[in-house]
């Protein structure tokens, strides 16, 4: 069975824009060496909203690579810097990436908030996702 990972995070302002993504592109190219990884996309929405989605060997390989390095520096960021903050993990049998429809469907469903020091109105209401999927691009990756 492998692993699933969704986060939402939507930046609370325009200001913090550069620092979050010298970490966001930091965390891709972590995310694309490490052990275990099957696949990585991340997308951006309008309104400082980014999505990320990878796919596991297994849950220990998401862990481990969620609880160190640029990552783990990131992670320490993010009730400061973020106004919404959201994920979802589920175990699927193919090692493809779900489609953007799905991942917003899975946390609607599933998504569990993470801390944010200034939650937007979305954040505070405990939503995980605007009800209706933005549009949105996904950006090339970094090189690995």
């Amino acid at each position: 069975m492998y692993n699933v990972s969704i986060t939402r995070l939507r930046v609370r302002s325009i200001f913090y824009m550069p620092l979050f993504m010298m970490h966001a592109m930091r965390t891709m190219m972590q995310a694309q060496k490490a052990p275990g990884v099957l696949g990585v996309e991340t997308r951006l929405e309008p309104g400082n909203v980014v999505w990320t989605k990878t796919v596991w060997t297994d849950e220990a390989a998401m862990k481990q690579y969620r609880g160190s390095g640029a990552h783990q520096i990131a992670m320490r960021l993010l009730a400061e810097i973020c106004s919404e903050a959201a994920y979802a993990r589920w175990g699927q049998d193919t090692s493809d990436l779900p489609t953007w429809e799905e991942a917003h469907q899975r946390i609607l469903r599933e998504g569990k908030l993470s801390k944010v020091k200034h939650p937007s109105p979305l954040h505070a209401a405990g939503k995980t996702a605007p009800e209706k999927m933005m549009s949105g691009f996904v950006p090339p990756m970094p090189p690995a």
